[in-house]
């Protein structure tokens, strides 16, 4: 066997043959892209991405078959999906292939409470499938039309139904399969709490097969634009809204200069009005209208062509680099207690004004109700100092900062229990060929484990 066969375009297509390896290089482009240009910062950082090749594999055979070669060649491997990601978890750092998993694709079974489906399947065919049988997934991405369950997974963390149901930690992922990077990788299966390193871990643990979702029984939703006069009110409406008995599956709140930013659905509003974008129980429209009422507020009905989850979580960003193209974002939790939360909201409506521009996703989680800040950046001027600034403000404030401008796991705010993730990594990929580079701090400086638990402390 020549040198040549041994190239990684030359091994893995004789795998899967020549049109489902991609080498790299200019075709390869299309796959080296995400939304992580949403960050100055990771724009720049992330400008030179390489890959030798991309791999679409169309079966769990075929893509057992490539982790194996690329385990016996020492190449590393990073797995994407629908490339929807905002912080780069799919583009690699270190040359090696891309597996493109959206073609090992379909729902695998269906049961009371639980769907089984295959890494590569868009979480809108899984909500199919689940209503189908009178259910709906828990949580789903803002971006289910397009997003892959492994992606949400790896990726992820939360989105519409978050209101009713919390993000993928709250018990909505209650199992994975997933493959070892070996020369003979073997299947390992999670469930339960033994789930959570491989939730938002950026695929650097294992190679996912299989995915269980939670299901609850489906409800037919309404979408409904909330509007107020003044943010405080909205946001404790929003607050009460989703600590009570009124059932939504998405309750985000946009300050009246954001909202300004959201074009398709502006007609809605008048200028200077604090809005709510909520997915409502039809069968409870008349308590919601009486309780944004006896609020302050005033429910508009939607009439327009976008879905409402064209508009929520990070798209709002989009929006917003759309209308002021040097804008930035960052993301940030604010306290769970009712006073301090609103306490929060008006010192940084004082502090930053038109700047600081706030999009709150208001969740339930662990029993909490938990203000999720996904916030545009307008006019932040000398953008990395101001930054650090800005960020220094909000944790002065008792807020939890996730830097949305790092391609690391652990900026991210996501690692929990480091021992666990260390545990199952050395197990899965002993050889750390799993997208390197993304975990953070030479991997937890050299497994002493002690970057995230300080970061979380300073915090």
């Amino acid at each position: 066997m020549s040198v040549t066969d041994l190239t990684p375009p030359a091994v893995f297509s004789g795998i899967l043959g020549t049109e489902r390896v991609i080498p790299g290089g200019p075709a390869a482009s299309a796959w080296l892209r995400d939304f992580s240009w949403y960050s100055p910062v990771l724009e720049n950082a992330l400008a030179d991405t390489t890959v030798d090749a991309v791999l679409r594999p169309e079966t769990v055979d075929q893509l057992r078959a490539c982790v194996a070669a690329a385990a016996g060649l020492r190449i590393p491997v990073t797995l994407r999906g629908a490339g929807t990601g905002n912080y780069g978890q799919s583009l690699p750092l270190q040359c090696g292939v891309v597996i493109d998993v959206r073609d090992v694709a379909g729902v695998l079974d269906v049961t009371p409470g639980r769907i089984a489906v295959l890494p590569g399947t868009v979480m809108k065919d899984a909500e199919t499938a689940a209503r189908a049988t009178g259910q709906e997934l828990a949580v789903m991405p803002s971006t289910y039309r397009i997003s892959t369950a492994s992606g949400f997974v790896s990726g992820g963390s939360g989105g519409i139904g978050g209101a009713a149901h919390g993000d993928l930690w709250d018990d909505n992922v209650l199992a994975v399969e997933l493959l070892t990077v070996e020369e003979s990788p073997r299947t390992v299966r999670l469930e339960g709490d033994d789930v959570r390193p491989v939730l938002h871990t950026y695929g650097t643990i294992g190679v996912l097969t299989r995915i269980e979702f939670r299901l609850v029984p489906a409800r037919d939703y309404t979408p409904v634009v909330v509007a107020f006069p003044d943010l405080l009110a909205l946001a404790g409406f929003a607050h009460d809204l989703v600590s009570g008995d009124l059932h939504v599956r998405l309750c985000s709140v946009h300050e009246a200069a954001g909202a300004a930013m959201l074009t398709p659905i502006t007609a809605f509003y008048s200028p200077g009005e604090d809005v709510a974008l909520l997915w409502a129980d039809t069968a409870q429209l008349p308590e919601l209208e009486a309780a944004a009422t006896a609020a302050g507020g005033r429910t508009i009905a939607w009439t327009v062509k976008p879905h409402i989850s064209q508009f929520p979580f990070s798209h709002s960003i989009l929006w917003s680099r759309k209308a002021a193209p040097a804008s930035s974002w960052l993301q940030c939790e604010y306290a769970s207690d009712r006073a301090e939360f609103l306490g929060q909201v008006a010192a940084l409506r004082t502090a930053y004004p038109g700047v600081f521009l706030q999009h709150i996703e208001v969740i339930t989680s662990a029993g909490r109700t938990r203000p999720m800040g996904i916030t545009p950046l307008v006019g932040l001027p000398d953008h990395e100092q101001a930054l650090e600034e800005l960020i220094g403000f909000c944790r002065g404030l008792g807020m939890t900062v996730l830097n949305p401008h790092s391609y690391v796991v652990e900026e991210g705010g996501f690692v929990g229990d480091t021992a666990q993730v260390v545990a199952l990594k050395t197990t899965c990929d002993p050889h750390g060929l799993l997208n390197p580079g993304k975990l953070g701090d030479s991997f937890f400086t050299s497994r002493g484990l002690t970057p995230p638990s300080a970061r979380a402390a300073a915090r």
